[in-house]
């Protein structure tokens, strides 16, 4: 009796893998080290084919489009969801081209595009369906991202996972995900209360949406919800997404658009209430979306995330750090506006990462290298740290007592090291984290069989996406616009990465002293002499 292909069978390992990673993808706690770390293959394509028209404007310049179409060229190569081998050559041939804005190569790039866009999840089902099927780490990267670039919210992706389809085989989950994809967006009623809107009777309450403070309590409580207090009206949006979460972001957006008008206005401020009411939805949903994910950890376990101002201060006399000011222009990346957390994330990278004698570099785009070096040296002994006290809430267990004993987190990783090394199983704990860490220590696993090919391809992925930060921080600045295909996705992925390479950066600048140029160019010599018998222990590729 033939076995059961692994992507057919909802107990194999494989199945479970998959499901595992898009849950990993789809939620807005998840560590940098486990995140998506680039964009879905057909929203690359998109990208591509836009950069015709900001190359045309003299926003990119055509050396940094010719970078994306050769990494992209590779990357694509990874995808056989795609299409046929037909299809692939080309593809293959339309991006060799320069894609000019009025080059037929770009006008078969857009025809191509359409043409893949269709069953392009039904294709992934069948490339998972036989007996050799493609990695899981790939197969739930491109889902997952594909699902997040054509419009689905990371919680409501996450709501649909946990809504009975977490034991399904792999193959059944990815025909449920193009099912879902297929089903058109619905019209949602989103209902914004404000606590203060300047001048909201002259200049709302016109509106055709706007509602007065008594119909939206009127209107909330005919729902079955509480109504607010203290509230001088509502807007009534009605937005077509994907699901409830996306609509309230993209009323989120419209709000924030306002509040950059009143700024100008020299008037009264416009305070939204912190929740949206969503026709349909048994309670009120956050209207401020999740932290993107780029966090400086360093700040607190180095206990300097307060230590500001502790000497006498004069005007015109601040004194501060080069790290102090990355950190400050790169506020925004959390939570900012778009266009600010854009500029401010890369103009953070570029001020740490480059220098007026860096040769042959056009535009400062060679801190996204710098940077992915450090991304890239950083991931091992972070993932294995972070492994290490999971594996530490283990009762009684030897390993977990031996990790006790460890002074630093150096020493923890790098006995868990050791133990993946000797082949050894690792007392996970159980709990709803038990999936993801499972995951990790099969990708650790590969990482020490390959040290050197697995660290130049986490190298690789995110080059691309700073590189795609460093192109989309010229599309908001020098194109005045946002409004580029790929900018809200590239802050998404792009967040956690330049949060934990100014993390490294950080790190090194209150505890050793290592500059930032001296600290990117010590991980590039780490990356290349990984494995060889002078260089770095894994656990020491930015020591």
């Amino acid at each position: 009796m033939n076995a059961i292909p692994a992507g057919r069978d909802p107990r194999s390992g494989y199945s479970r893998h998959v499901t595992t990673r898009m849950l990993d993808f789809t939620s807005a706690t998840t560590p940098w080290t486990r995140r998506l770390w680039d964009v879905s293959s057909l929203l690359a394509l998109e990208e591509l084919h836009e950069a015709g028209v900001w190359v045309d404007r003299r926003v990119l310049s055509q050396g940094a489009v010719d970078w994306q179409r050769h990494a992209l060229e590779r990357f694509l190569g990874n995808d056989p969801a795609l299409g046929s081998p037909a299809y692939r050559r080309e593809l293959r041939e339309c991006v060799t081209t320069t894609l000019t804005l009025a080059s037929d190569g770009r006008r078969k790039l857009r025809h191509l595009i359409d043409v893949a866009r269709p069953g392009y999840l039904d294709r992934w089902a069948g490339c998972v369906a036989v007996d050799d099927p493609p990695r899981p780490e790939l197969v739930a990267r491109a889902v997952a991202s594909h699902l997040l670039d054509s419009g689905h919210s990371l919680f409501g992706l996450q709501r649909w996972l946990r809504d009975g389809r977490q034991s399904l085989a792999a193959v059944d989950l990815l025909t449920e995900a193009a099912t879902l994809l297929a089903t058109p967006p619905h019209r949602w009623s989103v209902v914004v209360p404000f606590h203060a809107l300047h001048r909201h009777e002259e200049l709302a309450g016109h509106l055709p949406h706007w509602r007065t403070a008594d119909d939206t309590w009127a209107m909330i409580a005919e729902a079955g919800l509480k109504p607010p207090e203290r509230i001088v009206g509502s807007l009534a949006f009605t937005v077509e997404a994907r699901d409830s979460v996306r609509a309230v972001e993209i009323a989120f957006d419209l709000v924030e658009r306002m509040q950059a008008r009143a700024r100008f206005a020299a008037g009264g401020p416009v305070l939204p209430l912190g929740e949206a009411y969503v026709a349909g939805e048994a309670k009120p949903l956050p209207l401020q979306p999740p932290a993107r994910g780029a966090q400086v950890l360093s700040l607190a376990a180095e206990r300097q995330l307060y230590v500001v101002g502790d000497e006498v201060q004069r005007f015109g006399e601040h004194s501060r750090s080069t790290v102090d000011d990355a950190l400050e222009i790169a506020s925004g990346l959390n939570q900012g506006p778009l266009a600010p957390a854009i500029a401010g994330g890369w103009a953070a990278l570029e001020s740490l990462l480059t220098e007026a004698r860096d040769p042959d570099e056009r535009e400062k785009v060679v801190a996204a290298a710098r940077a992915a070096a450090l991304v890239a040296a950083s991931w091992p002994r972070a993932e294995l740290t972070a492994l290490s006290y999971r594996i530490r809430e283990v009762k009684d267990g030897d390993l977990a007592a031996r990790l006790d004993a460890c002074a630093s987190n150096r020493e923890r990783a790098a006995m868990i090291s050791a133990e993946l090394r000797s082949g050894g199983a690792l007392p996970l704990i159980r709990s709803w984290r038990t999936g993801s860490d499972a995951a990790c220590v099969l990708r650790l696993r590969e990482l020490l069989t390959d040290d050197r090919r697995v660290l130049e391809r986490v190298r690789g992925y995110v080059e691309m996406s700073l590189r795609r930060l460093y192109r989309c921080r010229n599309i908001v600045l020098h194109g005045g616009s946002t409004g580029g295909v790929a900018l809200p996705a590239a802050l998404r992925v792009t967040a956690p990465l330049v949060g934990a390479a100014l993390d490294r950066l950080t790190h090194a600048h209150l505890v050793t002293g290592v500059a930032p140029i001296a600290l990117a160019s010590r991980a590039e010599t780490a990356l290349h002499m990984v494995g060889d018998d002078l260089g770095p222990d894994l656990c020491d590729l930015l020591e």
